[in-house]
This record gives structure tokens, sequence and C-alpha cells, in this order.
């Protein structure tokens, strides 16, 4: 692992959309209500989550469109300058009287849109690396998304106001300008595997949507964002629930010998489970209640991206699809939980036996959404084929060699095309390259893995489990 792999340009630019969501739906720099105060919340958190979901289904049910769409150069900017431009209407409507609804509630849902479509860009960024990558940068990304919630909230008003603003453009030129992700025929072109859609976004709404709610029902219970921002010690909640997560769900995977997916969701369960079962004892409205709050909060942010980046990468499932019925399912599932728990806090009297019955209702809903997580028996269903026994994903096995022998992605892409029978007539009409070019690839990648025949490469492509 490189420097490179732990910051750069791709950390920053979804740093800076993760941030932007964090301050404009916890903190009120940008707009009066946050995230769990039910009297304003359907003006914000909830118009901006049904845009968020809107644009994203229609990434999912229309790919090629949508993608054909933001290869325009001014429509690939729309997005973030919606953002930004909606984040100052809000501005308005908090300190201007002749700014009031539907301004707040058009400005909400457009900057949801503008938000979704930044996400859907990340996305494909985030599904061409390799899967090392994928946890370093997604770590890497949300640490330093809470260190920039922490900055915007401790500048004066008007600072923080203009920090906000600029996330999103910040964003939208590392994506757009820097990395051009939807101009690349690498990104749009691949080869995807064949996936049950239905079947997907039944598994999808089962484990990602269901594992949001429960975790925002308790979120809700917890995190007092009042209270925290009077007390003057919020900017640091976010670093302190984003360490927590990486800690949860990062650790597991980096410690052992290989990527253990498996680990970081058993790690990711009982941290939640845990935190369910503190519930009923802490006192609400305490620092300690708080931080549990954007901890769980935290979890299943990272939990659910790291999940969706790692089976569509591992699988080479469409990227749009994948991310935009599954970041849909989540957003969805963290809007109703949030909406529900708000509910709870407002209207009804909080007892001992009530927060009980909760944690209950929480911890019953984590492990059912724990059986549909997506797992190589799942998955094997998704995409039709058999289920492996005791043994790893091919893409997975694959994966690991690239990693151990340090090969290119060419190489690696190669070396996967060797390990299903193709000859080299068939690489090159499959990737569009010459056969020249295909016959340095295999000198190299020969070199490297110390083999001397195509044979060798089979054999050790299905001996690496």
């Amino acid at each position: 692992m490189t420097l490179a792999d732990i910051f750069d340009q791709r950390v920053l630019g979804f740093a800076c959309i993760l941030a932007w969501q964090f301050v404009t739906f916890f903190s009120t720099t940008i707009h009066y209500s946050t995230r769990n105060d039910i009297t304003h919340f359907n003006s914000v958190v909830g118009l901006a989550s049904l845009g968020m979901i809107g644009i994203m289904l229609i990434g999912a049910l229309a790919p090629r469109v949508f993608s054909a769409a933001l290869r325009k150069r001014v429509v690939q900017w729309i997005a973030p300058l919606l953002v930004a431009l909606s984040s100052a209407v809000l501005v308005a409507v908090e300190h201007l009287d002749a700014f009031q609804q539907p301004w707040c509630s058009i400005a909400s849902t457009v900057a949801g849109v503008g938000v979704g479509a930044v996400i859907m860009g990340w996305s494909v960024v985030f599904s061409r690396m390799n899967i090392l990558q994928v946890m370093a940068k997604s770590a890497t990304s949300f640490l330093l998304s809470a260190l920039l919630f922490a900055l915007v909230v401790a500048l004066p008003l008007m600072a923080g106001i203009g920090c906000t603003v600029l996330l999103p453009l910040v964003s939208g030129f590392v994506l757009c300008q820097r990395l051009r992700v939807w101009n690349s025929s690498e990104a749009q072109e691949r080869p995807s595997a064949p996936l049950r859609t239905g079947a997907f976004s039944v598994t999808a709404v089962f484990s990602l949507g269901v594992l949001a709610w429960s975790g925002a029902f308790a979120q809700a219970l917890l995190f007092d964002p009042v209270s925290v921002i009077d007390a003057g010690s919020y900017p640091w909640f976010f670093a302190i629930g984003t360490v927590v997560a990486v800690v949860v769900v990062c650790a597991p995977m980096l410690s052992a010998d290989s990527l253990d997916f498996a680990g970081a969701y058993r790690s990711s369960v009982f941290t939640m489970g845990l935190i369910f079962l503190l519930v009923p004892i802490v006192t609400l409205g305490s620092v300690f209640a708080d931080v549990l709050g954007i901890s769980i909060y935290c979890v299943v942010l990272l939990l659910a991206w790291a999940v969706l980046a790692r089976i569509t990468n591992l699988y080479q499932l469409p990227v749009l699809v994948t991310f935009g019925i599954g970041w849909s399912a989540m957003t969805a599932g963290s809007l109703a939980g949030t909406f529900m728990g708000g509910l709870v806090r407002t209207f009804v009297e909080v007892t001992p036996r009530l927060l009980s019955i909760c944690t209950l209702i929480c911890v019953c809903l984590l492990f059912f959404a724990y059986l549909f997580l997506f797992t190589e028996k799942s998955m094997a269903r998704l995409l039709g084929g058999p289920i492996s026994r005791g043994k790893r994903p091919f893409h997975e096995r694959a994966h690991q060699i690239a990693l151990d022998y340090s090969l290119t992605k060419r190489e690696e892409e190669i070396m996967m095309l060797i390990a299903k029978g193709r000859t080299n007539a068939r690489i090159c009409e499959e990737l569009g390259v010459t056969p020249g070019t295909v016959n340095t690839h295999l000198a190299n990648l020969h070199k490297k893995l110390d083999v001397h025949d195509r044979q060798e490469v089979i054999d050790m492509v299905e001996k690496n489990d």
C-alpha cells in the first residue's frame, strides 16, 4: 500500500460531498433544522433524501441514458452547481423573510438530486479500484469528511456558509475535470455480469435498507443535536464517530491474511447490537449517548459504501444499477428510521420499557438484515450461477493474486481472461487491443508470476483459495 492508496485527489473529492451532507443534515450552518429535528424534518432532510433516491433510481433503471447524458460536459457540472445554488437558497430561507416556502422544499429536493448524481459519479470511480484501495480510500475519505465538518462548524457563520457552498463544487471539479469519470470508456463500457435486478433490489432492501432503518432509529433516540450544538462540542463528534466506524469496518479486513469482509460484517453487527443494547441504559441527551448515535450512523454509512463498492468490483456488476438500487435502499431506510425515531422522541413519553421494546426491535432487524447481506451464496443466486462450496469467488482470488504480485490493472484483466480459457484473439477482441499489446502483457505477466505457460496461470488462480 502506498501513500496514493491512502490519500489523493479522489479521497479529497469524495470527502467533500460527504462533508456537505454532514454539515447540511447535522448542523445549523445552512439551515436551522437538523437531521433529528422533527419540527422541520420534511423540508430539508426528507425532501433532499427523496431527491437523492429519485435520481439514483433513474440511473439504475436507465443506466445507458443516464451515463450518456452525463458524458456532456455541461450536464456534468449541473449536479454540483445545483447543490451549491440550493445551499445558497437554503441560507436565504434561513435569514431572509422574502424566501420562505415553497423555496425551502424546492431547494432541498434539488440539492438531493444534485448530491445523488455526484454520488453516482463517485460510485463509478470506486468501482474501478481494487478491494484494498476501496477500503483505504473509503476510510480516509470518511475521516477527512469528519475533519472538514469540524472545520466548517467551528468557523464563523459566514465563513462556514461559504465553505459549505464550495464543498460540492470542489467534489464536482475533481470528479469531472480531474478524473473525467463520465468521459472514460473503460468505466462505461466494461463488460458486466448479468444481474437479476428484481432479486438484487429485494436483497438490497432487506439488507442495506433494514440495516439503515434500525441504525437510524437507534441514532434518532440517542442523538440530540440541539443540546450538543449549544454545548459547543459538536464539531468533534463526527471525528469520533468516523474513527469508530473505520476501526469497526476496516480493521477486521486489513488485519486478516486476506481481505475478510465476513469479519467486517460480524464486527459491524456486533458493534451495532452492542449500541442497541445500551439504549435503555445510557442517559439520553448525554455526551456518551450522542457519541453512540453518531457512531452508529457512521458505521452504517461506511459499511454500506464498502459493501456496494466491493460487490460491484468483485463480481463485475453494472455500477449504476448496483449503487443506484443499493444506495437508494440505504437512504430510504435511514430516512424512515430517523423519522420514526423522531416521532417517538417528540410525541411519546420515553420510558425504560419503551426503550427496551425499541432495542428488541432494532436487534431483531439487525440480525434479519445480516442474513440478507451480499454473501457469496446470495450473489451466486443473484447472478444465476452455481454456489461454490468452500472456495472464494473467482474475482476475489484473482484480485488477491494481483495484489500479491503487484500486477497492473490490464495484467490482472488478461490473467482473469486466461483463467477463463480465452485465446489471444478473444482477449484482443474483448479488451480492444492489438495482438502485440497482448503478447507484451503476457510476457510481463509470466515474469511477475514466475510461470511459463497459460496452464500454470490457470492453476495458480484455481489454487489461490
